[in-house]
């Protein structure tokens, strides 16, 4: 998709997106889908220039963006984020804690990077969501989306930081999805599976990258890794009123690879 044209039936006319990591990969492609169907997006992202770049291909488009760099990771910065949207917004429709990093492999970690994976996969969403429930209230059909992982799922050997920490969103999904059904605000999950990111394909060694999602397509039901898009599809559903009826749910994106 080239800019943003807005869908004359659009999904999420008139509402307002808060989207965590979006400047690429799954997050770009949820923040373009979600412009596309008439919402303004928050862009979130450590990335500057990227979020920058990314709100004004959407505004370009004729789409309504804009865009926060934010080190999620530092409290005090956490913070001043949290008070600039506040005092700039009254609601949040949307909510999507994408954001996340692999850690570290195996058991080569520590305290530092244990701690670093937690903060930002299983902190950080619980932290902007307990935040942010104030503008999640005033909205008639608030949606909170939280990208976990297949590894959150099922046992992952080369990860289990990193599975530990989707395991706990998980968790804390499934929670508040009770804890605020009463309210009308719904809590759902995506879990991808493999998919064709800048982030993925970085670790892969120099010169095997086809070869490797080859590799892992073969493991697949539908034989081929993800793409952005196809979890920024599943984003939206969760986000429309089309899952209105959904709470509390975890959705495995990954071609039938859990199965």
């Amino acid at each position: 998709m080239n800019g943003t044209h807005i869908n004359d039936r659009a999904l999420l006319k008139g509402k307002t997106a808060l989207i965590t990591a979006a400047a690429s990969g799954m997050g770009r492609a949820g923040a373009r889908l979600f412009a596309a169907e008439g919402a303004h997006v928050i862009l979130v992202d450590l990335n500057t220039a990227g979020a920058e770049e990314v709100a004004a291909e959407i505004v370009a488009g004729g789409g309504s963006a804009e865009a926060h760099g934010v080190d999620l990771r530092d409290q005090t910065e956490l913070d001043r984020f949290l008070d600039t949207v506040r005092s700039q917004h009254d609601v949040i429709d949307v909510l999507h804690n994408h954001a996340g990093i692999t850690g570290p492999r195996e058991l080569e970690f520590d305290a530092a990077s244990w701690n670093e994976c937690m903060t930002l996969n299983a902190w950080v969403p619980a932290y902007l969501t307990q935040q942010f429930l104030p503008l999640l209230r005033r909205s008639d059909a608030a949606s909170v989306i939280f990208t976990a992982s297949t590894a959150g799922v099922r046992g992952v050997a080369g990860l289990p930081v990193y599975a530990a920490t989707k395991g706990a969103v998980i968790q804390f999904m499934k929670s508040l999805s009770l804890l605020l059904a009463p309210e009308g605000i719904r809590a759902n999950a995506i879990c991808p599976g493999g998919t064709d990111t800048a982030g993925m394909r970085a670790a892969f060694q120099e010169g095997a990258v086809d070869a490797s999602l080859s590799a892992i397509a073969t493991t697949i039901p539908l034989g081929r890794v993800g793409q952005p898009e196809d979890i920024a599809t599943v984003a939206l559903f969760l986000a429309s009123d089309a899952s209105k009826y959904m709470t509390g749910t975890v959705i495995p994106v990954d071609g039938g690879a859990t199965v």
